[in-house]
This record gives C-alpha cells, structure tokens and sequence, in this order.
C-alpha cells in the first residue's frame, strides 16, 4: 500500500481496516466513525461526491442483490471504482440512520444461517467495507495493492476475557447493568411502546443481566445484538443506547 502522507485520509483508511478487528456489537460505532472521517476530509468529501453524480442508489442496490449457486441471495459490488465507493457510502448511512439494520444486512446477504454472526460480518467486512476503502483511495490517486483476506480467530475469542477478572470489568459490568436498568424502566414508561415489544425487551435485558452475573462475555455480547435491533426504533432510550454503544467500544479498545 503506498505512504498516505495525509492524516485525515489516514484516519479514514484507519477506520476502515478497524473494522475487520471490531466485535460485531460495535459495528455501529465504527461504521459512525468512518463517516466522521470522511466528513472531516476535504478530499474525501469531493472524491464521494464525484462517485455521487448521476448515480442511483436504490438502482445499484437492486443490481447488487444476486443469486449464488445456492440459490442464495447474496451482496455483490459492482465492478468499478466509483460505483463501489458511491453504492458503500450510500449502504453505511443507510445503516447509520437506521433506515437499514446492519445485523439484518449482514445475516440475509452473508448467509448467516448455520454459521456464527462473527464469521458473517468478517465476510461482510471482506467483501463490502475494505473494498470501498481501497476503491475511494484508488479514485484519489493512490497505489492499491491486490489484498488478501487474513483470517484472525483470536479476534472472535470474547471468552478470554472471562479468564481475567480484575477492576476494570468489574466496573464495566456495574456500567453497563446501570444502562440496562435505565433501558428498562424508560422503555417500560413509554406508552408508544407496543407491549408484546416491551416483553421482548424486557425478557433480553434481564437475560443479559444474567450473563453479567456469570461473568459470561459471549453471551453477553449475543443478547446485546438483538436488544439494539429491538430498541433501535424507539425515540426514548436512544441517549442511553448511545451510551451504550460508547462503554462497549471504550471498553474493548482497551482490551
């Protein structure tokens, strides 16, 4: 890969190829934290919006939603630079406004039935986030040599931590139990809430509690994914869903 020399580009380079290291239930906050990067580059501002003319997202999207020998729906990129780096950039702020939900993304169009959520969203990172990294440096005029996909299982490996309880678990495990039972008792107030809703919130935060008594990470982590998916929609929780997602990636970046 050539020097990147500027460092907004560099964050933005940064911040994609972080993502093949993150835990899938900070997905969120990193997709965020590439679209902040571009934001802050003149460059990348003009280089998206250059892939941005005359081009239709939901034409490209449709176009790559194709069938493998399975018969299997599955996502495909199109071929050239500016497609790549326009249909990504569309697909990431669809996800980061909500109007698309990533785990849903990722488990029709990474096949995830049958396999584990993590070796789906490494497929997903593979084949649709490093591309249009390397895709938007290709349109800026850098060098970009053929990648190669490295498998990383230690990264998949959340029980380790389980092995190795000090304070700052401990204080992580108090943080996030406070969040939950705010969660709770907001989402239980608010009337717009449907209550078979309320139910399943209700019953995934408690097991989620649970898992943190047992000091179970995995579990944790799993039951986490889908209490996002049910309280994404709702206006009420989200500052606390913010937090969140916030002591989540503080805490795994230090890990």
């Amino acid at each position: 890969m050539q020097e990147i020399s500027d460092e907004k580009i560099r964050a933005f380079y940064d911040a994609c190829s972080d993502m093949k290291n993150a835990k899938f239930i900070l997905a969120d906050a990193k997709i965020s934290q590439i679209l902040k990067a571009i934001v802050a580059s003149p460059e990348l501002i003009a280089t998206v919006g250059e892939a941005l003319v005359n081009f239709n997202f939901d034409n490209e999207f449709a176009k790559a939603q194709v069938k493998n020998d399975l018969t299997n729906v599955c996502f495909k990129l199109p071929n050239e630079a500016n497609k790549i780096v326009a249909l990504v950039f569309g697909l990431l702020s669809e996800f980061d406004a909500h109007r698309l939900d990533l785990h849903s993304f990722v488990r029709d169009y990474f096949n995830a039935e049958g396999r584990l959520i993590v070796d789906c969203f490494n497929d997903f990172v593979d084949n649709v986030i490093l591309p249009f990294r390397d895709a938007t440096l290709e349109m800026l005029g850098y060098e970009v040599e053929k990648r190669e996909v490295e498998e990383s299982m230690e990264e998949m490996e959340t029980e380790e931590y389980i092995e190795e309880e000090n304070d700052l678990i401990g204080d992580f495990y108090d943080e996030i139990s406070t969040i939950l039972s705010q969660i709770q008792e907001t989402v239980n107030q608010d009337h717009k809430v449907k209550q078979d809703r309320k139910d399943e919130i209700n019953i995934t935060i408690d097991a989620t509690l649970e898992s943190l008594e047992l000091g179970n990470l995995k579990i944790m982590n799993a039951l986490l994914i889908s209490l996002n998916y049910l309280i994404s929609p709702i206006k009420s929780v989200r500052f606390y869903n913010h937090e969140l997602q916030e002591s989540l990636l503080k805490f795994y970046d230090n890990q």
